[in-house]
């Protein structure tokens, strides 16, 4: 028998730890297989909830989430939204529209836009870029443009950087300044600490979280007025 799952028969007290042969275990399980399905499915779900994002996560880390100065915001509103994205996760995209459908529409928001690239290194590419356009004031009409952007290819980028009159060797150097990096480390740190593990990801103060996408974002704020 494998030694882990007598182990993990131990752990889970279904057998007495002074019921130490193999023997015992093999004739205890043999008569009794409900009882172990059930008790690692139990064991599993507690796992699993205990590494899902939680209300009272928000609380605990809102000064990260909400007042972090060098994350890009938009909206100057008192029901804040801190937003993580991939710029190249579909949902993120049908997300951004909504957002900025709530943003046009309501006065009383602010944004947050926390870049948590997750999806590989053309992800990790297009969070610098616009953090580097970030940099000069141009951070919303890079976001915006890039979301329109087929491909995130650097061409790509580097044309976008050229439509906004961005200062283009300035642009290409803060990509991976200490600014960048720092902001882009605070995300993670952020993002490890509330057991945000994927993208889209909304979290709204005081004590909201909503893992994936949120259609019915204005009806959420529209509540909270």
């Amino acid at each position: 028998m494998n030694k882990s799952f007598i182990l993990l028969i131990l752990a889970l007290g279904l057998v007495s730890v002074s019921c130490t042969s193999d023997k015992q275990i093999e004739d205890w399980i043999a008569k009794n297989p409900e009882k172990i399905l059930k008790s690692v499915m139990e064991h599993q779900r507690a796992q699993q909830e205990a590494n899902q994002p939680k209300s009272e996560m928000v609380t605990a880390n809102s000064k990260a989430l909400f007042e972090h100065s060098e994350s890009p915001s938009r909206g100057n509103g008192k029901i804040k939204i801190a937003y993580f994205f991939d710029f190249n996760c579909g949902h993120c995209k049908k997300q951004s529209e909504t957002i900025k459908s709530v943003l046009n529409n309501t006065k009383d928001v602010t944004v947050i836009y926390k870049n948590f690239p997750v999806l590989g290194p053309s992800s990790e590419l297009a969070a610098r870029a616009a953090l580097a356009a970030h940099q000069q004031n141009k951070y919303t009409e890079f976001y915006e443009e890039l979301h329109k952007a087929q491909q995130k290819t650097p061409e790509a980028m580097a044309s976008i950087a050229k439509k906004l009159g961005l200062d283009i060797k300035k642009w290409q150097a803060d990509q991976n300044s200490d600014a960048v990096n720092k902001e882009l480390d605070h995300v993670r740190e952020l993002a490890s600490n509330m057991k945000i593990s994927g993208t889209p990801f909304l979290a709204i103060a005081p004590d909201k979280i909503f893992p994936g996408r949120v259609d019915q974002l204005q009806e959420i704020v529209n509540s909270m007025l």
